[in-house]
């Protein structure tokens, strides 16, 4: 009797690179875009929000597709955890590869240019508020430091991992389905 292998492996490194390719898209919008500059103070916060709730969404939909092809509609957390664990790591590698060519040679001044539109944002939004001087300064004082590609990288990296081990966790208790579940 043949035994079937694993697909594991063969569909992390697909749906990973799906995902990958969708989120570079939504980065590319929202760099073209300028939607980062013009959303201000809280725009990073809502681009974060947003992002993981894509992300989710994204990683729901391929952990059914797998659950579903794969498994004949019937997975354990664990397996479900494994491929969509596999598919963050897959996605987060392309992802940071993206993101040092895209701050390397596709805008390399797109980092600072962006510290000095929230900078000035946030100056707008705290005179605005009647903010004292004191607090105006120190908040001033958050923009000088401008990220470097290295820092830039770790963050990505992290945030991928960690967050996407956060969506893995959600995704798989979700989408487990064992035989007897069905009853």
């Amino acid at each position: 009797m043949e035994q079937k292998s694993s697909p594991l492996l063969k569909s992390s490194l697909t749906y990973g690179l799906y995902a990958a390719l969708i989120s570079i898209f939504l980065n590319v919008v929202i760099w073209a875009g300028g939607i980062m500059e013009s959303l201000g103070l809280f725009g990073s916060l809502i681009v974060a929000l947003l992002s993981f709730v894509i992300s989710f969404v994204i990683l729901f939909i391929f952990a059914k597709n797998y659950r579903n092809k794969e498994f004949e509609g019937y997975i354990s957390f664990t397996e479900a955890f494994k491929f969509v664990m596999m598919v963050t790591i897959v996605s987060t590698v392309i992802l940071v590869i993206y993101t040092y060519i895209f701050h390397s040679f596709i805008a390399p001044d797109y980092m600072e240019n962006l510290m000095a539109s929230m900078q000035q944002k946030t100056l707008e939004f705290l005179e605005s508020r009647g903010a004292p001087d004191a607090s105006i300064d120190q908040a001033m004082e958050q923009f000088k430091e401008i990220p470097t590609i290295a820092k830039t990288l770790r963050q990505a990296a992290l945030s991928g991992i960690i967050g996407g081990g956060i969506i893995s966790l959600i995704v798989a208790a979700i989408v487990k389905k064992k035989v007897e579940d069905s009853y």
